[in-house]
């Protein structure tokens, strides 16, 4: 395993712009790309980010398709 594909979550999450506190939200829920401790830090391979980013992007497309059907949700007072 080449080192340089490896970024710290520091990294990642300045990479793909979201916060540590957001980090530690989709972590507790499983929703971050796969992790591997590397001398006792968290590590993320680039392969998996961009796997992590291409099912976030699809997940994405498939909510704005099926809110075009659906339409709007409707108000709720």
């Amino acid at each position: 395993m080449d080192i340089m594909h490896l970024l710290t979550v520091a990294d990642f999450c300045h990479t793909v712009g979201i916060s540590r506190s957001t980090w530690h939200k989709l972590k507790r829920v499983g929703a971050t790309p796969a992790i591997i401790t590397v001398g006792g830090i968290q590590r993320i391979r680039r392969e998996a980010i961009e796997e992590w980013l291409a099912e976030n992007e699809a997940k994405a497309s498939a909510d704005a398709a099926h809110k075009a059907i659906e339409g709007p949700a409707p108000l709720t007072v």
